[in-house]
């Protein structure tokens, strides 16, 4: 009887075991496995280009007209873009501007990850008022555990989605050809720097703002391409060709020939 007794509770202590070991497997695999929202508190997520050629993302979101949001902007895994933006009326946000250094994202398929914590730290008392700290006032079902183990803790905003770049527009386009152009300049030679780089270089040096730049199609499909600056406070422009069929780019004039060339170092 002592025997069987004994092997009767080794028996159950092993199945305790076992089933022991069972729950913590499972709950390392579940910690291990990223949390998605079972409903989201942003919606119609989309995406416009500016005529500069930047990327705009635009979006509703179901928070408090103040609420701070995290835009990023991800190529498959890699960051590539983030900015702060607040919730306005209606719900809307927009957030923005997304360069490539200056020169527009090319078309194609990217990722936006939405980010939200419902914090002091994060949020305006009147905000928080609304939503609860770590969104206590918001659906459960739309937040992220802070804590998987702890999921009632409270939890934060986080939404990733595919988005696609609309296509780069036309004046754009021929604003970036010419910013990057290296010419040839009558009496001097080629430069070692693009135009961008010789305005960056002029405005960095005092005195010379540039301004803006702007783009204009003439009657032969041609591209006028005018920078607007101040140089020693006075307005001036500066203004560049661009033909689409020979892609040959030329300053027009002497401000402009002055900004299309510096010399190696």
């Amino acid at each position: 009887m002592r025997r069987e007794t004994f092997h009767s509770h080794t028996r159950i202590l092993t199945i305790s075991r076992c089933w022991h070991l069972v729950g913590i497997i499972t709950l390392v695999l579940y910690m291990s496995q990223p949390v998605v929202a079972l409903t989201s508190l942003v919606t119609g997520i989309s995406t416009k280009r500016l005529n500069n050629g930047a990327i705009v993302i635009t979006g509703i979101a179901k928070l408090p007209v103040g609420t701070k949001l995290m835009v990023d902007l991800l190529n498959n895994t890699k960051l590539i873009g983030q900015v702060t933006c607040s919730v306005g009326n209606g719900g809307h946000f927009e957030a923005g501007n997304f360069t490539n250094g200056g020169k527009p994202w090319p078309i194609g398929s990217y990722k936006v990850r939405i980010i939200s914590y419902f914090t002091k730290i994060w949020q305006p008392q009147q905000v928080l008022v609304q939503v609860g700290e770590n969104g206590s006032h918001l659906p459960s079902s739309s937040l992220i555990p802070d804590d998987p183990e702890f999921p009632k803790s409270g939890g934060h905003l986080e939404i990733t989605t595919s988005v696609s770049f609309p296509s780069i527009p036309a004046d754009a386009l021929a604003i970036q050809i010419v910013q990057e152009s290296k010419l040839n300049v009558t009496g001097k030679g080629r430069s070692v720097s693009s135009v961008k780089e010789v305005v960056e270089y002029f405005k960095n040096a005092g005195g010379f703002k540039s301004l803006s730049w702007s783009a204009k199609q003439d009657g032969n499909g041609n591209w006028v391409i005018t920078l607007d600056c101040l140089d020693a406070g006075n307005k001036k422009q500066a203004q560049w060709s661009f033909n689409p069929k020979s892609r040959e780019v030329k300053y027009l004039d002497p401000l402009a020939k002055e900004l299309s060339w510096l010399p190696a170092e």
